[in-house]
């Protein structure tokens, strides 16, 4: 049974991401907000770490930070779809490193929270290329 605090968690995220979406959609550099908003995704777990006193957690967070600034990167350069795979790829990280449910320097709620946030963003950039596609003038 899933217990319902982690179903609120992920619902929680849900709810952020989509005006955080709306944010982004509206922006003159869509991409770079989407970039960085990955960047900073990934940041999150290296203060976590920190503020927990875990240098192997900060390495592996940091790690994890140059990770997915290679997707940021060419999403802005390349193709939006860097950019919904480097969403969509965040949650396998969080969910590797912080299985939910595990005690981890993570507060237990961050990776569920994370989990409905990154797919709902991933989704979004995912829409917005279809749509890019089919209109090229809205790029």
């Amino acid at each position: 049974m899933i217990r319902k605090e982690l179903v609120v968690a992920v619902f929680a995220g849900v709810a952020l991401a989509l005006p955080y979406v709306l944010y982004a959609r509206r922006a003159r550099h869509r991409r770079r907000v989407f970039a960085a908003g990955l960047v900073i995704a990934a940041g999150v777990y290296v203060a976590f770490a920190a503020f927990a006193g875990t240098v192997e957690g900060v390495l592996v967070e940091s790690g994890g930070v140059l990770l997915f600034a290679i997707p940021a990167f060419l999403g802005v350069r390349r193709s939006t779809l860097f950019l919904a795979l480097g969403w969509a790829a965040h949650v396998g990280w969080d969910l590797l490193l912080h299985p939910l449910g595990t005690p981890s320097y993570a507060p237990w709620w961050y990776p569920a929270v994370c989990l409905g946030f990154d797919l709902v963003v991933a989704a979004a950039i995912l829409r917005s290329n279809t749509l890019d596609r089919q209109d090229p003038s809205s790029a």
